[in-house]
């Protein structure tokens, strides 16, 4: 499901049932590297925790430089929770183009 999906999503049951993960913008400034923040969806119908975000930056050639991450704010979403992400790469020499980003989380049984 791609960004461009998004407008056209009018409420929670018509998206996937899944944890959805986007990117939202990347930037590059001299001196502080690149950046990425991005949001995590869960609508996997159940509480979910211990939410973290995975980049993986590719290449030229797509093959993976680099794989980092990070929590999200909040690690714990209930169901229909939206939080964020934010990745700052201080090594990284341009802006992040081409790169994949996966959410892993655990449920969350005390809800």
């Amino acid at each position: 499901m791609g960004i461009e999906s998004f407008p056209e999503i009018e409420n929670f049951q018509k998206l996937p049932r899944e944890v959805i993960i986007k990117g939202a913008g990347t930037q590059f400034r001299e001196g502080e590297g690149a950046e990425l923040r991005g949001i995590v969806i869960n609508n996997v119908g159940h509480s979910i925790k211990n939410v973290r975000a995975h980049l993986v930056i590719f290449d030229k050639n797509r093959v993976p430089l680099l794989g980092v991450s990070a929590p999200t704010e909040p690690d714990r979403l209930p169901q229909g929770g939206i939080a964020n992400f934010y990745f700052q790469l201080k090594d990284q020499k341009q802006e992040i183009k081409d790169y994949f980003l996966h959410a892993n989380w655990s449920f969350d049984e005390t809800s």
